[in-house]
């Protein structure tokens, strides 16, 4: 497991990547002379790209693991130094791309490859620890780079995550040596297996969740606008913060001795019952018991998916892993785009979590339906 370190610390680069610009679009806007709207491109070019890559690349880079790992990772960093450096607009959504790209190849490998060193009896664990670099990345460190960026520039911000990524790829290539091979098909081949009914299932189920947890999270500062914790949101923020990190750390040793199907919707029953709670605004202890338990689902959900995809398929673990991650991303997207569309038609905070509970709702009977599939295999 100590091997792992340098693939959980691009992980936090990745997370950290993936939201913080979102934080500093009216200072980057100002820097390059362009819009918000434009420079919020700069978000979809990175998740798009991600979206798009890991699929198509990420199960044939994984013939090649510790090569690929370390050359996504260098292009991810050059990717973040030219954001950082930037002197028009249209070259920093080139660098986004490119980055999102890099992203999209490392993160799902990176799974996939630590699931492996670690063995059946601790992948579990392997894959928490990973996607727990996520979280911290995005609970964590988008705050720091925001709070950097208050006093050097969003430059700085850019900046810090190109250094996490080069910490990752300094540990990847001094302690990468021999790393495991992951089994992968031909680009057909990989296509067919995303398209496989079980794969599609569980991949939906991750996209849902994303739609339901990460896109709500968007709308946090409106959720709490009214209610008993309207004047602590970052307090509340903290709160989401910490028990996503409790859920990406813990749910690895609970995933070694469960199946993974069966936690996963114990993890979506738990979510469903959080954001129903959120609709309590009113009572300050239900809606911090309801952000932490929030968070911790929504966090610990990405762990049983992988674990689920990698155990459907050996022959091509990577694929579907990317699949899964992309699915992540979209959902966080798709979920922040309806968000606006309830938001910008005047729904209230109660609507907001009602419609995201019932999207958790979809996500569980979803996966009803895919523990079915393997019961009458």
């Amino acid at each position: 497991m100590g091997r792992l370190w340098p693939f959980v610390v691009g992980s936090v680069a990745l997370g950290l990547d993936a939201y913080v610009v979102a934080g500093l679009l009216p200072t980057i806007a100002s820097s390059l002379d362009a819009r918000e709207a434009t420079v919020g491109l700069g978000v979809a070019a990175f998740t798009g790209s991600y979206a798009i890559a890991g699929p198509l690349l990420a199960g044939r880079a994984g013939r090649r693991s510790r090569q690929s790992l370390i050359v996504s990772l260098l292009i991810f960093t050059v990717a973040n130094l030219a954001t950082a450096f930037s002197p028009t607009v249209e070259f920093f959504l080139g660098s986004r791309v490119v980055a999102g790209a890099a992203a999209g190849v490392y993160s799902p490998l990176s799974s996939a490859v630590a699931a492996e060193i670690a063995g059946e009896v601790r992948r579990g664990r392997a894959l928490a620890l990973v996607l727990a670099g996520l979280a911290v990345g995005t609970v964590f460190g988008v705050p720091a780079g925001l709070a950097l960026a208050q006093y050097w520039g969003w430059r700085a911000a850019i900046l810090l995550i190109a250094a996490i990524g080069g910490a990752a790829l300094a540990g990847t290539f001094l302690r990468g040596r021999d790393l495991p091979a992951i089994p992968a098909s031909g680009a057909r081949e990989r296509l067919l297996s995303i398209a496989r009914p079980k794969n599609l299932v569980t991949v939906t189920v991750t996209l849902l969740t994303g739609v339901a947890s990460l896109g709500l999270y968007t709308y946090m500062t409106v959720i709490l606008s009214s209610g008993s914790l309207a004047s602590h949101q970052t307090l509340a923020i903290w709160v989401w913060g910490i028990g996503g990190a409790v859920g990406a750390l813990g749910v690895g040793r609970l995933l070694d001795r469960r199946a993974p199907l069966q936690l996963s919707m114990v993890i979506l029953g738990g979510l469903t019952f959080a954001l129903l709670g959120m609709t309590q605004d009113q009572t300050a202890w239900i809606l911090v018991a309801s952000l932490f338990l929030w968070g911790m689902c929504g966090w610990a959900s990405l762990a049983p998916q992988q674990h689920i995809l990698l155990q459907a398929n050996p022959a091509d673990g990577a694929t579907a892993v990317a699949a899964n991650a992309s699915a992540n991303y979209l959902g966080s997207a798709l979920g922040a785009i309806f968000g606006a569309l309830l938001v910008s038609a005047d729904a209230t905070p109660t609507v907001l979590c009602i419609s995201a509970a019932s999207v958790a709702v979809l996500a569980l009977l979803s996966q009803f339906a895919r523990q079915h599939m393997s019961a009458t295999e």
